[in-house]
């Protein structure tokens, strides 16, 4: 995406040369007054398209640079965090964006109440069910009976 830019850039450059070429043309007769106006605005509608790439190129550099850093600094937290005894509020504000409690559901006959955790830089982990694990360790049990 740098070279992108880079290149991008250049041809920018690369415009203003030639307009001032193209305007020294124009002051000293090689090309008329129409020719001017008619090439002119092409370069000049070119470089305003390519302005408009470039900010919209850095601005997605931005923003990548910008999660990265949220998820190194995510990554480091949790590190902190390795195997604790107690979880601490200290640990709540550095890991945890926020928390939605849902109301619980008494629909099964057994009361449920999801959580839903948004973890800073990651959002929601999807954690398996022990359910969904013995569901998940069923078919890779069948897949290697088939295979075998």
């Amino acid at each position: 995406m740098l070279t992108l830019i880079v290149n991008l850039q250049t041809r920018n450059d690369n415009l203003d040369t030639l307009f001032k070429r193209l305007y020294e043309d124009m002051v000293s007769g090689r090309i008329s007054a129409e020719r001017f106006d008619l090439l002119s605005t092409d370069y000049e509608q070119e470089q305003k398209q390519i302005k408009q790439e470039i900010e919209r190129l850095q601005n997605l550099i931005d923003e990548g640079e910008q999660e990265r850093y949220d998820l190194n600094q995510f990554l480091k937290n949790v590190r902190k965090y390795t195997d604790p005894e107690t979880l601490t509020a200290e640990m709540v504000n550095e890991l945890i964006d926020k928390i939605i409690v849902h109301a619980p559901d008494k629909s099964s006959g057994h009361r449920k109440q999801k959580i839903a955790i948004y973890y800073k830089a990651v959002g929601i982990i999807n954690i398996a069910t022990d359910d969904e694990l013995i569901a998940e360790d069923g078919r890779k049990d069948r897949w290697h009976k088939q295979s075998a």
